[in-house]
């Protein structure tokens, strides 16, 4: 039966934001709270489906993991490497990307 959630409000919009540190100015949170009933009603929709005799299914397609067997293999020769500048040791050095 559509409409057995709860109705949520602005002040639940305002709870919901403190507690996931965002700020939601004060005229946004009835557009966020709309947002949010109208998806609990699509929920109670779906409360309605009988799945009593509906076995859990975790993937619909069939497939099936095929892993590979790891293998070392040869790889780049160091020594090789014509821009020496970048190695050191063993290992290609590169800028840092995280700050």
């Amino acid at each position: 039966m559509a409409g057995m959630s709860k109705n949520i409000t602005d002040e639940d919009i305002s709870k919901i934001a403190d507690l996931i540190k965002i700020n939601i100015p004060k005229g946004s949170r009835g557009k966020y709270a709309t947002q949010l009933n109208t998806v609990l009603e699509a929920m109670d929709v779906l409360k309605e489906v009988d799945t009593k005799n509906i076995e859990p299914t975790s993937q619909t397609h069939g497939l099936v993991n095929i892993m590979a067997e790891d293998k070392v293999e040869s790889g780049l020769n160091i020594d090789d490497y014509k821009n020496r500048k970048n190695i050191q040791g063993r290992y290609f050095v590169v800028n840092k990307v995280i700050k």
